[in-house]
C-alpha cells in the first residue's frame, strides 16, 4: 500500500507543488504581456509606444499625451477572459486541464490639456487571474479508490496615479507617470485521495499576499517629419511592502498495517521579502503613409533583476486603417516569451517553459464627440512542464486564451 500512495504521489504531485508551491506566489510572473490595454492600442498587439495620444498613453508612454486632440474621458474593460492550460498525460493517462475565467475593468482615463502640457490620471489592471477548480478522479490506480481537489485563487495587480507631458514645438515631447502598485493575491487549496483499505489522506492550505510599491514611467517622442514619429519608454516597479502568511493542515491514516495510526500536522508561514522586478525598456515607431492609414512596430527588453531570471525580447506591431472618418479597423500581432531560462538536463519541477504568441483585431466606430469600440485578442502557445517534484520528467504542455474588449470614450 506504501508504495501504490507513493507512486501516486509522483503522479498528483503536481497538483500540490504547481497548485500551491512557493514558485506559484505569482499567478505567471515567467511572461510581462498576459494583458493588452486599452482600445487602440489593445487591437494592435499592444504597439503603442510611437502613438500613445489619448490617456491610454499614460501606460504605454506618457509622452504621447502631449499630442492628444483634447480633454477626454475614456475606459476599457475585458468583457471576457478565459485561459486554458493542458497538461498531456499528467495523471497516469488522464491530461491535467487547468481554467481561469474573469471579467476586468482594466482601463480607466482622464485627460486635461492646457496649451503645451497634458495632465492625465488612469487606472490599469495589467494583470489578472482567477482560478476556481474542482477536479474529481475516481481509481486513479488499483490501491486508490478517489482523489478529489479544490483550488481556489484570485491574483490581481493594479496601477493607480497621475500622468504629465510637455509638448516642445511641434516636434518633441517628454512625459512621466508615477503608479502606485498594489497586488492583492489569495489562494486556497485542499484535496482528499481514499485508498482502497479505507486509509485517506487530507490536505488543506492557504496563502496570502500583499505587495505595495510604486512605478515610475519617463517617456519621449520625436517627429522628424509628420508621417514618422519615434518613441521610448522607460519603467521599473519598485516594492515598498510586502507580506505574505501561508497557512496548511495535513491530515491522514493508514491501515496498511491492519493497525490505524493518524498523522496530524499543522504549519504557518510569514515572510516580509519583496521581489525585484525588472527593467523596462520600450521603443517604438509608427508611420503615417496616408491619413487613413497607420503602421506601428514596438519592441519590449526586459532586463532581469532576479536570479532564475533572463533578460528577454518581446515584438509587437499593428496597423489602423481608417474606412471612412468615422469607423476605422485594427489588427496586430505581438510575442509573450518567457523569461525563464532555456532548461537543461539537470532542470527539475516545479518548472514550465512556454513561449506565447498572440493576434488581436478591433473596431471603432466614432460620432462627433465619443467613440465606441469591440475588440478580441487570441493568444496560444506550447512547451514543456516538469510537474513531479524533484523529477527531470517533463509533460507536453499548451496554453490558449481568448479575450473580448468593449471600450468607450467621450470628449469633455
Amino acid at each position: 500500500m506504501k508504495n501504490a500512495l507513493k507512486k501516486l504521489w509522483l503522479y498528483l504531485s503536481l497538483l500540490i507543488f504547481i497548485g500551491f508551491s512557493t514558485t506559484s506566489l505569482y499567478a505567471d510572473d515567467a511572461h510581462y504581456k498576459n494583458m493588452l490595454i486599452g482600445e487602440r492600442a489593445a487591437t494592435m498587439g499592444g504597439s503603442y509606444v510611437a502613438i500613445s495620444d489619448d490617456s491610454t498613453g499614460c501606460y504605454y508612454n506618457p509622452a504621447g499625451i502631449a499630442y492628444a486632440v483634447g480633454d477626454s474621458l475614456s475606459g476599457s474593460g475585458n468583457v471576457l477572459h478565459k485561459m486554458k492550460t493542458v497538461y498531456t498525460e499528467a495523471i497516469g493517462t488522464e491530461d491535467w486541464i487547468r481554467e481561469s475565467e474573469s471579467l476586468v475593468p482594466n482601463y480607466f482615463g482622464v485627460l486635461k490639456k492646457y496649451k503645451d502640457y497634458s495632465f492625465c490620471f488612469s487606472y490599469v489592471v495589467p494583470e489578472a487571474f482567477i482560478e476556481h477548480q474542482d477536479l474529481v478522479f475516481n481509481n486513479p490506480l488499483s490501491t486508490v479508490k478517489k482523489y478529489y481537489q479544490s483550488l481556489h485563487s484570485e491574483d490581481i495587480t493594479y496601477l493607480l496615479g497621475p500622468s504629465a507631458a510637455m509638448q516642445f514645438g511641434d516636434s518633441l515631447s517628454l512625459g512621466l507617470t508615477i503608479y502606485y502598485h498594489y497586488r492583492s493575491f489569495i489562494r486556497q487549496y485542499h484535496y482528499f485521495l481514499e485508498s482502497t483499505d479505507g486509509s485517506y489522506q487530507l490536505y488543506y492550505g492557504s496563502r496570502k499576499l500583499r505587495e505595495d510599491g510604486v512605478m515610475p514611467k519617463l517617456g519621449i517622442q520625436w517627429s522628424p517629419w509628420s508621417m514618422l514619429t519615434l518613441g521610448m519608454a522607460v519603467d521599473q516597479a519598485l516594492l515598498v511592502n510586502s507580506s505574505f502568511q501561508g497557512d496548511a493542515s495535513y491530515h491522514s491514516t493508514d491501515n496498511s498495517t491492519g493497525t490505524a495510526s493518524l498523522l496530524t500536522t499543522m504549519t504557518r508561514s510569514k515572510s516580509e521579502t519583496k521581489r525585484k522586478f525588472p527593467l523596462h525598456l520600450a521603443w517604438g515607431v509608427s508611420y503615417f503613409p496616408t491619413p487613413s492609414l497607420l503602421y506601428t512596430v514596438d519592441l519590449d527588453y526586459y532586463q532581469a533583476a532576479e536570479k532564475g531570471r533572463v533578460d528577454i525580447m518581446n515584438y509587437s506591431g499593428g496597423t489602423e486603417y481608417y474606412i471612412n472618418p468615422t469607423n476605422a479597423i485594427r489588427f496586430g500581432m505581438f510575442t509573450n516569451y518567457t523569461n525563464l531560462p532555456l532548461p537543461d538536463s539537470s532542470t527539475t519541477a516545479p518548472y514550465e517553459y512556454i513561449d506565447i504568441l498572440g493576434a488581436s483585431f478591433g473596431y471603432t466606430s466614432y460620432s462627433s464627440s465619443s467613440s465606441l469600440t469591440v475588440g478580441a485578442t487570441y493568444t496560444t502557445g506550447s512547451g514543456k512542464a516538469w510537474l513531479y517534484s524533484g523529477s527531470t520528467e517533463t509533460r507536453n504542455m499548451t496554453r490558449e486564451s481568448f479575450s473580448l474588449l468593449f471600450s468607450a470614450s467621450s470628449s469633455l
